[in-house]
């Protein structure tokens, strides 16, 4: 028996339509607040105060992080409460690292860490103006509920390549990189 071809690509795209409101309806109602009562967030919701950075680590494309200490450096990140971060002590010319972390003034934007413990985290740090529609400045920024630690974190920062409709990287080099960094005490 034969069948319209017509009727079949027809029959698979109303099938991945239903499977797509599924999908996003599944999702939705997993991070509602009825699910997360009861979740405890373990991140805290304040970066404001001075932190010492301790520890650069950079991976290049699908390599080991490569970690370098900086915890005799002095370089300090000073998040204060009018949304001014202030950049202190001599910042290594690292490529892409510390390319939105120069020293100075910067403006800066913290927002609270996703709770649902079903969703992955968005991006949570913004660092001065954004082009609209832009991913450059934009960072993963964790923070544990005894403030006592902090990670600042970007994924997969396409240097010299260009990325397809398909999301392959062609030309350039791929790079991501964790920042350690421990509060001091203010005096």
């Amino acid at each position: 028996m034969m069948m319209n071809w017509n009727k079949l690509n027809e029959m698979k795209k109303i099938l991945f339509i239903v499977s797509a409101i599924f999908l996003i309806s599944v999702g939705y109602f997993s991070c509602s607040k009825e699910n997360t009562e009861d979740y405890q967030n373990p991140f805290s919701d304040n970066i404001i105060g001075r932190w010492n950075l301790v520890e650069v680590s950079v991976r290049e494309n699908d390599a080991l992080p490569y970690p370098t200490d900086y915890s005799k450096e002095n370089i300090i990140f000073d998040f204060q409460e009018n949304n001014k971060l202030v950049v202190t002590g001599p910042i290594p010319d690292v490529i892409a690292v510390f390319d939105d972390f120069k020293a100075g003034e910067h403006f800066y934007e913290y927002i609270k860490q996703n709770i649902c413990p079903t969703c992955k985290p968005g991006p949570n740090l913004f660092i001065d103006k954004l082009a609209l529609g832009s991913w450059e400045r934009i960072y993963f920024c964790i923070v544990p509920l005894d403030e006592k630690t902090m990670k600042i974190q970007i994924i997969d920062k396409v240097i010299g390549g260009v990325i397809d409709e398909n999301g392959w990287l062609s030309g350039g080099e791929s790079y991501s990189f964790e920042k350690k960094f421990i509060k001091l005490n203010d005096l």
